[in-house]
């Protein structure tokens, strides 16, 4: 409330404590110009709503997958 999720990214990503945290933004928007902003802003990953638990699975790994080499 009162933030967006981008803000709350670029919050993250400029506090030394939780930049280097794993972000996935779930969100019910899949225009391209937000998707880019997202990147721009350093999130990890992206999923549109809806999505299957097994689609979850897949992103959350593949972000372990780039964070741990």
């Amino acid at each position: 409330p009162g933030m967006s999720g981008i803000d709350l990214l670029r919050k993250v990503r400029a506090s030394d404590k939780l930049k280097s945290m794993p972000v996935l933004m779930v969100t019910a928007e899949a225009k391209r110009d937000q998707i880019i902003e997202a990147a721009q802003a350093g999130v990890n990953g992206y999923v549109v709503k809806p999505f299957t638990a097994q689609v979850l699975k897949e992103k959350i790994e593949k972000i372990f997958e780039r964070v741990n080499g």
